[in-house]
């Protein structure tokens, strides 16, 4: 054989080494099935058609391009079946060229590095702010608690300094961590200017997920991919309908959400979940104290760490579907299902839902729960000469109501947003109406004066003598008869040099054990009653101090 044939049969070899090498790099299309929102991530799973390959043959499946807020250590497979073995998963960055310089890799290794910083310090961010809301979320469940028992309850007012005291700790971790984030997002922009300035399009970074396969059969198959993604998260927000008679409530639960993950969410499975992932899991060790003499004194900051479950559920849950109804019959709307782990819930939407990457909120209905009601007008005279229309529901449902923003409808109109706390079935609630224009409120001071002994009195006692009265009137064109509760707080001395008298109260004040309670402990007087549309009445009260007359007490509002 000459040189030349065997350069020629040289370079076939080669070429043909190439070319089988191109075929065991399989680039395959995939697509996002289901995700499931968390607090600041979101968990992705993408379908991977994998045809039929040779008994025994490696290969490498190339899925991309990924979105840059991927968790480079997040992502898992699952197989269907055992036609395939996975050996081992592999990221890869692609980024288009930047400016000529020794330094780009090196400078391109630190913003990878910052912004994965950045990804987790926003995640920490979230998750602070839900645990600070879900820390008054429950001292002001506390707070309900203890106004249905005598003054505070054993161990109700120790929940309560601990939790504040929680508060505190996480508003001084939250703003610390805003630093950070400021710190970082300077040192990114920093960096980028002395790479090439800003970015075009084209040369935007994107990631790619190689994944080294082993053929156990000749059949074709199919892979999960799972992995986390940051800029995503939800909140449940609630459109609340009162009937225009106040006879009823009924809540509407909505899931909002909010991504800006780097890819659209088109026909997926949607699942919302109260799991805070990146919280952790660990619980904080017990410190070690030592007392040293230092000249000044150095605080370390401590990692917030609280308790949170796992994602939880099974891939591919129910949707929630009913099945069809027969030609002619009733067809109800799909509804979201709810699946309560314990210490984590999940909302799985029904069907399939598009969730565009434009951060822009994207609410979702869950479920709808009728609320009992007991509409009441409220009235404090001496602060405020209006009625302010309010009423207390209690959950009748079965499934728990999250903390969240409300939207708040009597009949047709919208009477602005509050909030609601966290209701589990059987908890109870007062929500905020507004004011009640049909309710007249006129308060007045009957008397104010202080009577000195004299000069030629035998007696040094001198008097402070107060009244007042409050009078009320329903208009005439009101629809039907209201409950007015009116409140008022008489003083309680904290002095023995001071004495307090109650006097002329009128019509008498509320003598429930509760009430007593509470006027022994804060002087609160509560009346209750009904008023017919046109009908008029007053409330009154007053007090008298005696002291000695060196002594000017003064009544303080706290």
């Amino acid at each position: 054989m000459n040189l030349q044939k065997l350069l020629c049969l040289s370079s076939l070899l080669l070429l043909g080494a190439d070319l089988s090498a191109q075929q065991d790099i399989l680039r395959l299309e995939s697509k996002i099935d289901r995700v499931t929102v968390y607090p600041g991530f979101a968990l992705i799973e993408r379908l991977v058609d994998v045809p039929s390959q040779q008994v025994g043959s490696d290969f490498v499946v190339a899925l991309g391009p990924l979105p840059q807020s991927a968790q480079p250590n997040s992502f898992q497979t699952q197989l269907v079946g055992d036609a395939l073995a996975v050996q081992g998963l592999e990221m890869r960055s692609r980024v288009a060229a930047v400016a000529n310089s020794a330094k780009t890799d090196a400078m391109q290794q630190q913003l990878d590095d910052l912004q994965q910083q950045l990804i987790v310090l926003n995640a920490k961010k979230a998750g602070i702010q839900l645990q600070i809301q879900v820390l008054r979320n429950m001292a002001d469940y506390e707070n309900q608690s203890a106004t249905s028992t005598w003054g505070l309850p054993g161990g109700v007012s120790e929940s309560l300094e601990f939790l504040r005291a929680q508060m505190t700790k996480f508003n001084g971790e939250l703003q610390r961590n805003d630093a950070a984030i400021a710190l970082v997002d300077q040192q990114m922009k920093d960096i980028v200017i002395q790479i090439n300035g800003v970015r075009s399009d084209s040369n935007e970074k994107t990631r790619e997920l190689r994944i080294n396969c082993f053929a156990q059969k000749t059949e074709a198959t199919q892979i999960r991919l799972t992995y986390l993604v940051s800029g995503a998260s939800w909140q449940p927000s609630y459109d609340v309908r009162i009937s225009p008679d106040m006879t009823g409530v009924s809540v509407k639960s909505m899931g909002q959400v909010n991504q800006r993950s780097g890819e659209d969410w088109q026909g997926v499975r949607l699942v919302l979940s109260t799991s805070m992932p990146q919280i952790g899991l660990d619980p904080p060790e017990v410190p070690l104290l030592i007392v040293s003499e230092m000249e000044e004194p150095v605080i370390e900051e401590s990692e917030v760490v609280g308790l949170a479950g796992g994602a939880g559920g099974k891939f591919g849950g129910r949707g929630g579907l009913r099945a069809p109804s027969a030609p002619g019959s009733r067809a109800w709307a799909p509804s979201a299902e709810a699946v309560d782990y314990g210490i984590t819930t999940q909302f799985i939407m029904p069907g399939r839902l598009d969730v565009a990457m434009n951060g822009e909120a994207h609410r979702f209905s869950i479920h709808t729960i009728p609320l009992e009601v007991e509409p009441e007008r409220y009235i404090v005279p001496s602060q405020s000469d209006n009625a302010y229309l309010r009423a207390e529901v209690t959950h009748t449902g079965d499934s728990v109501l999250l903390a969240g923003t409300a939207k708040m409808f009597l009949g047709p109109d919208y009477l602005g947003e509050s909030s609601f706390p966290l209701l589990r079935q059987n908890d109870s609630t007062v929500l905020n109406l507004g004011i009640d224009p049909n309710l007249e409120v006129e308060y007045e001071t009957l008397e104010d004066y202080r009577d000195d002994p004299g000069s030629f009195s035998l007696s040094s006692t001198s008097l402070i003598t107060r009244r007042y009265r409050a009078s009320l009137r329903l208009a005439p064109g009101a629809k039907g008869a209201v409950v007015v509760v009116v409140e008022e707080s008489l003083p309680i001395s904290n002095s023995d040099k001071v004495e307090v008298e109650i006097g002329d109260i009128y019509p008498e004040a509320i003598a429930s054990d509760k009430a007593l309670a509470e006027r022994k402990e804060t002087g609160m007087y509560q009346w209750r009653f009904t008023m017919n549309p046109g009908e008029s009445k007053s409330v009154r009260w007053g007090y008298e101090l005696s002291f000695d007359e060196d002594l000017f007490p003064t009544v303080e509002v706290r």
